[in-house]
């Protein structure tokens, strides 16, 4: 591989990878703001939200749907803040984000708001209609 063909795939700005997007929801004054996620921060979020249990002898380890949904809408909301603790207490979701919005939308908003993330971060749309669907059941 020459030099040249390496060049190609050096971000000359990082930014290309934090996209925003503006959300709105007929109930609030201001709309949302959201984030797009890196495959690195994606697979983080993956991370935290896999549980270890001991099956037959065996470490197994599953992925908590809800808890991967949850933080990647914490951490894709960019406004409003989720952990500002003025909102939090407001809605009685204290030290948790994820619950502050849902407590904020309704719940076909919330899949809205999921399948925004997801479309903004770049996953295919099938899988998304999944999750969403899966999500609202």
């Amino acid at each position: 591989m020459t030099q040249k063909s390496i060049q190609a795939f050096l971000l000359a700005d990082s930014s290309a990878l934090e996209e925003t997007k503006e959300i709105k929801f007929t109930q609030f004054a201001e709309p949302f703001v959201i984030r797009s996620m890196t495959a690195d921060e994606f697979d983080n979020i993956t991370k935290r939200s896999t549980r270890r249990t001991k099956q037959n002898g065996s470490i197994v380890k599953e992925v908590d749907q809800n808890k991967l949904v949850d933080t990647l809408v914490a951490e894709a909301v960019v406004t409003p803040d989720l952990n500002n603790a003025e909102l939090q207490e407001y809605y009685g979701t204290i030290g948790n984000a994820a619950g502050t919005a849902r407590k904020m939308l309704k719940a076909g908003q919330w899949g809205d708001l999921i399948k925004a993330v997801q479309d903004l971060s770049g996953f295919d749309q099938e899988p998304v209609d999944e999750l969403v669907d899966e999500v609202k059941n």
